[in-house]
């Protein structure tokens, strides 16, 4: 079952208990999945600034005593209040999100949970990509939630490929994961 938690008005999280990753000791981490809408202030003609960035994180229960007492420190105390100092503190390993469902491809349901704009970006590692644009903020999270959230698990069918791929600060996301996990 999926859990979903809003962040903030930007920020959705998703998590379920199937989903996890190995590092071939220890107990497995359980991850969830930050879904932020992120206005790019691109002036094209139609106006579709917003696009969804997605990123990994340990779920609450497998984040570092470290980085829940930072968060603590700073007066923070609510699940939701931890899992965000987490998110946007450490940051997450990122992915296309449009990889669930290729958005030219997408002559189903997402077609009509919210009104987007495709076109094709220049991912930091040089790669070309599909990304949905949306109008604003309220489109962005709608199809965020009833879209992208409901899809995630998808994912997790080949959570090993993403973790593999390597960060642009450095490392895999395999590092990341284990940077942000419990020791």
């Amino acid at each position: 079952m999926l859990n979903i938690t809003e962040l903030s008005e930007r920020q959705l999280y998703v998590e379920s208990d199937r989903w996890q990753c190995s590092f071939g000791y220890g107990e497995p981490v359980r991850l969830g999945l930050v879904l932020e809408a992120v206005d790019l202030s691109i002036s094209d003609e139609e106006g579709f600034s917003y696009v969804i960035d997605a990123g990994l994180i340990p779920q609450l229960d497998f984040l570092d005593e470290e980085i829940i007492e930072e968060a603590k420190s700073e007066g923070l105390e609510t699940r939701v209040e931890l899992l965000r100092y987490a998110y946007e503190c450490y940051g997450g390993v990122p992915l296309n999100i449009d990889a669930v469902q290729p958005p030219k491809a997408s002559c189903g349901m997402s077609s009509f949970v919210a009104k987007s704009n495709i076109s094709t970006v220049i991912a930091g590692t040089g790669e070309e990509m599909e990304t949905r644009h949306f109008q604003d903020l309220e489109e962005a999270m709608s199809f965020a939630r009833d879209f992208y959230a409901v899809y995630a698990p998808v994912i997790f069918g080949f959570i090993d490929v993403v973790l593999d791929h390597p960060l642009r600060v450095g490392g895999t996301g395999w590092d990341k994961i284990r940077q942000m996990a419990k020791k």
